[in-house]
Formats: structure tokens, sequence, C-alpha cells
């Protein structure tokens, strides 16, 4: 009798725990659905998350570095393969070197080639970089008077007015200023992060994940599916917990 007495209040206990941890989840569950279901009417799908380790979870990394080049009054700015224009894409690009302002374009140099834009980001022309014996380009300067020199394996190069012919540089080269990366805004910045990392991750999206336990992956759904089969158990014990002593109050009235 003893020993039943103490399995049975084990059994008790057992479930009272199980029913405490149920419970979060139970609220949380409910609280979760309703919101889904009002997504619409709250403008969840419109709203996005900016927290960078939630982006970050779901594999939308910040670019490793971005380096930014003060041209004029403009700032481009050069984030993976992506150039960018005071923060807004412009074109693609590989291994951006430097950029300059020549009189009324913007130069974006590349390894191997060169970008031409007009002040309002618009592309002008694309140029392969090749002058016979040259390299990869190494830095892009600008003289006093806007001309755009190149630098490659210890070369300079002089460009002509548009940009589309080149010759060897001879010193003295007057007020030559290379381009060479800078401190920008920390609002460019993040406008780069934002637009580089895509349109995010709508709130909609992120409760969806929650709701079902997408957001941990495939131990998450696990999770969730043993959390599931842990309230069907308590609701089962419970109804027979339930039975049990109505059958036994029904017996004692009995006699």
């Amino acid at each position: 009798m003893a020993r039943k007495k103490r399995q049975a209040s084990a059994t008790r206990r057992f479930h009272r725990s199980l029913g405490a941890g149920a419970a979060g989840f139970i609220l949380f569950m409910v609280l979760s659905g309703l919101l889904i279901n009002h997504a619409n009417d709250l403008g969840m799908s419109q709203r996005h998350v900016s927290q960078s380790f939630l982006l970050s979870w779901y594999g939308l990394e910040a670019p490793e570095s971005i380096h930014n080049f003060s041209a004029g009054e403009d700032w481009l700015s050069f984030a993976g393969s992506q150039l960018y224009l005071n923060g807004n894409p412009v074109s693609a690009i590989s291994n951006g070197i430097g950029a300059v302002s020549s009189g009324e374009m913007l130069v974006a140099a590349g390894s191997e080639e060169l970008l031409l834009l007009d002040t309002n980001g618009s592309l002008i022309e694309r140029l392969p970089w090749g002058p016979p014996a040259s390299g990869p380009i190494d830095a892009v300067g600008v003289l006093g008077n806007g001309s755009v020199v190149i630098k490659s394996e210890d070369q300079l190069w002089l460009a002509d007015a548009e940009l589309l012919g080149w010759q060897p540089a001879r010193p003295p080269l007057v007020e030559l200023t290379w381009s060479s990366s800078a401190l920008a805004p920390e609002a460019l910045h993040q406008a780069i992060t934002r637009h580089y990392r895509g349109d995010g991750v709508s709130m909609e999206r992120l409760l969806l994940d929650l709701h079902s336990g997408r957001i941990f992956g495939p131990l998450g759904i696990l999770v969730y599916d043993l959390l599931a089969l842990a309230v069907g158990f308590l609701a089962i014990s419970g109804l027979v917990v339930w039975w049990r002593g109505r059958r036994n109050g029904n017996g004692n009235g009995k006699r």
C-alpha cells in the first residue's frame, strides 16, 4: 500500500512539473497564434527586424568590410562586389580599389575595370583596364586639373580627357592626390548594410518561425513536437485522473 502511495505521489509530482513547464509553451502558442491571425491588421508583413543577431541567425550577414572613398562632395563605397553612391546601389564591380571625381564624372576603379558615373549615380560607361604591358590596377588618383592617374605595377598611367586612352605618366605630376579609404558617416554605413542584407526578415515571418519552431532548425521542430506530445499526455492523463476521481466519488456515494 505504501509503495502504491509513493508511486501515486511521484506520478502527481511529475504531472504537476510537466504541466507547469507546458503552461508557458501553451501560453506562447496562444499569443503567437493570435498575433499571426491579425498580422495583416498589425502591418507585420511590412515591418522588418533590425537586430543584427537575428539577421545573422537567418544567414543575412553584413558585408565583411565597407570601403568608403570621398569623391568631391559624394561618397563612393565598395561592399563585397557592389558599388554604392551615397549609400545607394549603383553597379557591380570586383575588387574595388578607389574612386575619384573628375570634372562632371565620378570614376570608380576595380582591379580590372573602371566605372564612369554621373553625379546622380547613372552608369555612363564600363571600361576594361588593359593598356599594353600593364597589370591590375593598384591605385587611382587625380591631378589638380582633374586628369585621372592609374598606378599599375609601379607604373603610372595618365588618362586622356575621355578616359579612353592611356599613356605612361612622366613626372612631375602636379597636385596628384591618391584615392584612399576614409571614415564615412555612420548613417551611410547603416544604409549600405541594410541594402546588402536585402529586405531582411519581416516580423510576420519571424513570428511564424517562432510559432512553428523552424527558427531553431530541425532540433527546434523536434522540441516543439515533443512539447506537443507532452501537452497531449497532460490532457489524457488529466482526463484519466478526473475519471478515476469521479468513479471513486460515485462509489463512495453508493456506499
